[in-house]
């Protein structure tokens, strides 16, 4: 187990145990978790899986993030870049086997290969109704993916987390007069809730590259809803 100081590996350990200290920062407020005004909120996790990194050139950390391209012909978020997750399942042991098994259909990898470092802060996502608790997993090899279920995933992307830390990729994504942290990658934008976890859990492992927020993105409501992405191209 590699919890060398400096190590991606380690930086990731770290970061759990502080937060099971309580001391991390907290999220913008939209995602403040307010058990009584949420209380019909569902379950769900996502799983921050990284990987040592497969580009050559990459800078620190070396490491690589796995993210997914919902399908645009999904009802809720399509066409959006995210972390693999997905709501909570009566026959889920528990919230890290949720995150495990929504990996597992959506990017192919067993949740056997993934060694689970632990959860952080359960945050909330109003505008689908969840209480989302990030799992923190790492994979020594992640190199070969099984197939995946059909329908949820345009796209698996696998980054250099340098890529997504170069100042020139990062902008804030503004819709309708609302705004997030938002990271350029081929395919579009992440930004949303992915956007405001990813620049939290960067700033709070010390990754973050100083970029400037005043620079912003002014994204259509239909490029926010996937419309201006192909739909899947059924086989055969």
């Amino acid at each position: 187990m590699d919890t060398k100081r400096g190590s991606a590996r380690g930086d990731l350990e770290r970061l759990v145990t502080r937060a099971g200290r309580g001391e991390l920062g907290e999220l913008p407020d939209v995602h403040r978790v307010d058990a009584r005004a949420q209380s019909d909120f569902r379950d769900a996790a996502v799983l921050v899986l990284l990987t040592p990194t497969a580009a050559a050139s990459a800078g620190p950390p070396a490491a690589d993030l796995f993210l997914v391209q919902r399908s645009p012909l999904l009802r809720q978020h399509p066409g959006q870049i995210a972390l693999p997750g997905g709501r909570r399942d009566p026959q889920d042991r528990d919230i890290v086997a949720t995150a495990l098994r929504e990996t597992h259909e959506e990017i192919g990898l067993a949740p056997g290969r993934v060694e689970v470092i632990g959860t952080l802060p359960r945050v909330a996502v109003p505008v689908s109704r969840f209480i989302v608790t990030p799992v923190v997993g790492w994979a020594a090899d992640a190199d070969a993916l099984g197939e995946v279920e059909e329908g949820e995933v345009l796209h698996t992307l696998r980054l250099p987390v340098s890529g997504l830390l170069d100042p020139a990729s990062r902008a804030t994504v503004t819709i309708q007069g609302f705004g997030s942290a938002g990271f350029a990658v081929q395919g579009g934008w992440v930004w949303g809730f992915t956007g405001n976890l990813l620049d939290h859990l960067f700033d709070e492992l010390g990754w973050t590259r100083p970029w400037d927020r005043a620079r912003t993105y002014e994204m259509s409501f239909a490029e926010a809803r996937g419309a201006t992405l192909p739909p899947p191209t059924p086989e055969g």
